[in-house]
């Protein structure tokens, strides 16, 4: 891993310099925490997460950075992982990026990967930002378009689909999900769920 500078510098689509913004924002750092930060674009991600990289065959996410946050300075809580998309951003909790045993069993990886790919997709932050706000399944009642929209149900479905080619069984991935989305949200993830494994009998 490099100096997180260095990547904002050779990154093509963040040179306004709104990667450091955003951690400033979103994340609460201010620029001494900033300089804790390990970082590393993902054509260069070694191990389990190079192949859930390949998997996505995407030569447009080469330059994607992966940051490496340490563990005091983690504000998502439970969640191991999260992306900004329009700025080609992914961060990811330390401890959780460095656990050998089942290194990232449930590919967070592949899927906040998927949702830089939906941003590139989209080719402006309105499209990609109505994606967010459009329902993938206009039958499942909500509330709230989260987790049921067209961005969320590209990024589950690359994800449940590595997980599948991994050997997980469905039961496994419902397992998986569980320990992070509330029991409303199940509706959505049988859904994706049927389409990778095929309709329940």
């Amino acid at each position: 891993m490099i100096n997180f500078e260095d990547n904002i510098q050779n990154n093509k689509i963040n040179k306004d310099g709104g990667l450091r913004q955003y951690l400033r924002e979103c994340l609460g750092l201010n620029d001494s925490n900033i300089e804790k930060i390990e970082s590393m674009k993902a054509k260069d991600l070694s191990k389990n997460y190079q192949t859930q990289f390949e998997v996505l065959n995407d030569s447009r996410l080469n330059d994607v950075v992966i940051a490496i946050i340490p563990d005091d300075l983690w504000k998502k809580g439970s969640q191991p992982s999260e992306s900004f998309a329009e700025k080609q951003l992914i961060s990811m909790k330390k401890s959780y990026f460095e656990t050998q045993e089942k290194s990232d069993e449930i590919a967070w990886m592949i899927h906040e990967l998927a949702h830089c790919q939906s941003f590139l997709n989209s080719e402006t932050v309105e499209n990609y930002q109505k994606n967010m706000q459009t329902a993938a399944f206009d039958d499942l009642e909500a509330e709230y378009f989260y987790p049921n929209n067209l961005v969320e149900q590209h990024a589950f479905t690359k994800q449940f689909e590595f997980l599948k080619e991994q050997g997980k069984s469905r039961d496994d991935i419902v397992e998986m999900i569980n320990k992070y989305y509330h029991k409303e949200d199940l509706p959505f993830f049988d859904r994706l769920l049927d389409d990778v494994y095929g309709n329940k009998v």
